[in-house]
This record gives C-alpha cells, sequence and structure tokens, in this order.
C-alpha cells in the first residue's frame, strides 16, 4: 500500500482489508483526538526533506534520533526548499 492509498482510505471512511488495517485504523482514531487534523498526500519530490529522513531512518538502529544539526545531505535540501526550487517529475 503506498502512501496515497492511505491517503484516500482514511479520507473515504472505508473499512481496511489488508495486513495494514491496524495501524490504519489507530491514524484515524488518532486523528480524531485533534481538533484539526488534515491529511495530505505530497509527491517524494516536494517533500524532499522527509523523504531524506525516511531513508536514513533505515539506516539506523531502533529508537530515538535527536541531532544538534542537520545530518549530511540535509543541508542542501533544507536550502531549496527554503529558495523555492522547483523540481519536474519524471
Amino acid at each position: 500500500m503506498d502512501s496515497l492509498m492511505v491517503v484516500h482510505f482514511i479520507h473515504e471512511n472505508r473499512e481496511p482489508d489488508n495486513l495494514a488495517a491496524t495501524i490504519l485504523l489507530d491514524i484515524k482514531a488518532l486523528m480524531l483526538e485533534f481538533e484539526d487534523c488534515r491529511l495530505q498526500h505530497i509527491l517524494r519530490e516536494g517533500n524532499a526533506a522527509a523523504y531524506f529522513l525516511a531513508s536514513l531512518g533505515h539506516s539506523l538502529s531502533p529508537g530515538l534520533c535527536i541531532w544538534d544539526s542537520p545530518p549530511s545531505g540535509l543541508r542542501p535540501i533544507l536550502t531549496e526548499d527554503q529558495l523555492g526550487v522547483c523540481f519536474l517529475r519524471y
């Protein structure tokens, strides 16, 4: 299941029929605890910093990780984001 399917599942208020059902139901329940909670799909190219951190997370040991400064490779992504650099989707 990709992220766009997750967003559609939550917005359409359907019952899940796969292995991720428990997680998706937990997400929906947690969202109800917030006064204003919105879920929106963003293409990977539009959210490069989150994609970078998620990819980096696969190589780290489980647990909380806190950095004093951005990890190597993230600073250029943050700078491009701040400057509003556009990327083409292939």
